[in-house]
């Protein structure tokens, strides 16, 4: 096959496998954020049981980067991809289906684990096929792709719940990834993986190996509390805190985390090129993620002791969205910062702490708003939190915050090219 058939047959397979990662983006949003109410009615669940449903997922997620980074670096993403795609159909189809709470936790279990593959595969073969000074931009693009699930999974979704119920709409959801995922493998079948890992290398000696490398400690740091954050306001309690705070219908309530996820759509097609402009300089861009963050989380906290105006919330969740959608820069960081042959298995690491801290994060909000729940109001939908909940949420984001900021000033610069093992 020549260079420029492979080129053409890796963007279609890199479109497809974007697409399984829109799924997995969308399950990650829509569930239990915009359907929270319905959730915690059909199945008289307790706050942290609900939020338990994005915990589990994220637990599962992220419990999993560090093999499927070393099964990507070894295998191929091409492979991997289809491995995690069962689980997340299997998973997708189950959640519309359970009649009981622990059916929901096993889904989301399957759907977690599936889900896990998606973003480290995607990396592995940019990197294969599309890598180099390319890589921003072409990450951004496949990104953005998966990241339109999330997307669909504020105001779209809440339509679609509106209309059909929420059961009818993820069954959909999951019949939808099963195409693709059979799409994905026929299209897979043209192609093979490149630039593999030799056997012999164990997974123990090569995460020591990411872990051990210092110089990407800020970025660590500062990603997962700037993602920890941003994924609570948009998968977690974003729309509940809108809703019971600013007294907004559901549907109102999905259009904040709808015009969040354009946003960050936005800036992530295009920070990949705004880094090329400034000669690949990747620093600037985490101190700018963490910086947003932190004006975002101030704006919430004094927005709840203030009473502001909902136009105030907006501009924090939009901050907090163009903050997320400079994560290419960042993740092309920490490919720069370690060794060429690992890029999979460092960006697993990156993944793991992020999600073990988006995970944290959901079950401490599930705990605060349980903690509160004397002072909540039952609604004939939903149960309504007092603001001093969340101001006890939005105060630990605030610190949280501040401690990203800081470390974000201590990272490293790369200008796009590999440091890993270069003298200062």
């Amino acid at each position: 096959m020549k260079n420029s058939d492979i080129k053409k047959h890796a963007f279609i397979l890199l479109m497809l496998m974007s697409g399984l990662y829109f799924i997995s983006f969308f399950q990650r949003v829509a569930v239990p954020g915009t359907i929270f109410n319905e959730i915690q009615r059909d199945f008289a669940a307790s706050a942290s049981a609900v939020t338990a449903l994005s915990s589990i997922y994220l637990y599962v997620y992220a419990g999993m980067q560090l093999f499927v980074g070393m099964m990507a670096d070894r295998h191929g993403g091409i492979r991997v991809i289809l491995v995690s795609g069962c689980f997340l159909c299997l998973g997708s189809l189950i959640f519309p289906l359970s009649g009981q709470i622990w059916t929901l936790y096993l889904s989301r279990a399957l759907v977690g684990f599936g889900a896990s593959g998606m973003y480290l595969c995607i990396i592995k073969e940019t990197d294969s096929f599309f890598g180099g000074k390319n890589f921003a931009p072409m990450i951004g693009f496949f990104c953005m792709i998966g990241y339109g699930g999330g997307l669909c999974g504020t105001r779209p979704f809440r339509m679609m719940v509106d209309w059909t119920g929420w059961r009818t709409s993820l069954l959909l959801v999951g019949i939808f990834a099963v195409i693709l995922l059979i799409m994905t493998y026929f299209t897979g079948r043209k192609l093979k993986d490149r630039h593999i890992m030799p056997h012999g290398h164990s997974l123990f000696k090569r995460t020591g190996q990411v872990i051990i490398n210092r110089r990407i400690y800020p970025v660590l740091i500062s990603g997962m509390i700037n993602f920890s954050i941003y994924f609570s306001m948009q998968a977690t309690i974003g729309p509940k805190f809108i809703g019971d705070f600013l007294k907004l219908e559901p549907k109102q309530a999905a259009e904040y985390t709808f015009i969040m996820m354009i946003f960050t759509m936005s800036t992530m097609l295009t920070v990949g090129v705004f880094s090329r402009m400034i000669g690949n300089r990747r620093k600037p861009f985490l101190i700018l993620a963490s910086l947003l963050t932190l004006i975002a989380v101030t704006i919430l906290l004094a927005g709840v002791i203030f009473r502001f105006s909902s136009g105030y919330f907006m501009m924090a969740f939009i901050l907090m969205s163009i903050s997320s959608g400079l994560f290419p820069v960042i993740t092309s960081l920490v490919k720069e910062l370690n060794a060429p042959d690992i890029t999979a298995l460092s960006i697993g690491v990156q993944n793991t702490m992020s999600y073990i801290a988006v995970a944290f994060a959901a079950n401490m909000i599930g705990f605060i708003l349980d903690f509160f729940r004397s002072g909540a109001v039952l609604t004939s939908n939903a149960l309504v939190y007092p603001p001093r909940a969340y101001l006890t949420v939005f105060a630990i984001m605030f610190f949280c915050s501040l401690i990203s900021f800081i470390s974000s000033l201590h990272c490293w610069e790369t200008r796009g090219e590999c440091i890993y093992g270069r003298t200062p």
